[in-house]
């Protein structure tokens, strides 16, 4: 069963308070720098806060599977930020979760154009999948779900460049899906 450390309510109240306390023109200061280093081929070292983790591209795309590749990392960023926020929101809400799983998926762009013509490419859109087990209202996990859309900085960020459908599944019960596209806001 799914745990949530008694004391985070409070730590999230705080954080979202300090947040809401920055003024506009404040000196801002990273949430985090990551390194990498090239060891061979595709394959890179990154380290942060005293963690590493390796990338590389499947042999299919050049690389010896030694990792995930890149793009998979950046999908998972999202989903496991958006993750954190869930939580931490059910936490400030009192919404008590007994299971949280989620599933990404990112659809890259057709190339178009010619062989003589390189085409940028990204992701078209991005499909993730939320599933909460709670004994709470389908309303109340809607609500925390929402409230992580705004809360996650990753989410938000993928959000202004490439549509996100959000569906979630509440006790195995589909409560439909959203899209949130703010290249329009």
């Amino acid at each position: 069963m799914f745990k949530v450390e008694a004391n985070l309510k409070e730590i999230a109240t705080r954080q979202l308070s300090q947040r809401r306390a920055r003024k506009e023109g404040e000196p801002q200061r990273p949430v985090t720098t990551v390194n990498s280093k090239a060891l061979h081929g595709l394959q890179f070292r990154a380290t942060v806060e005293g963690h590493s983790f390796i990338s590389d591209e499947g042999e299919e795309a050049g690389g010896h599977d030694a990792g995930p590749a890149p793009l998979r990392y950046f999908l998972a960023g999202i989903m496991m930020c958006h993750q954190v926020w869930c939580v931490k929101s059910a936490a400030v809400a009192d919404v008590q979760l007994s299971k949280l799983e989620g599933e990404i998926s990112g659809f890259i762009e057709a190339g178009g154009g010619d062989a003589d013509r390189e085409v940028e490419r990204g992701f078209s859109r991005i499909t993730y999948k939320v599933t909460i087990d709670s004994a709470n209202s389908s309303d109340a996990i809607q609500s925390i779900v929402e409230a992580a859309t705004r809360r996650c900085p990753a989410f938000v960020s993928a959000s202004r460049s490439i549509p996100i459908e959000v569906t979630i599944l509440h006790n195995e019960k589909n409560l439909g899906a959203k899209t949130y596209d703010r290249r329009r806001a």
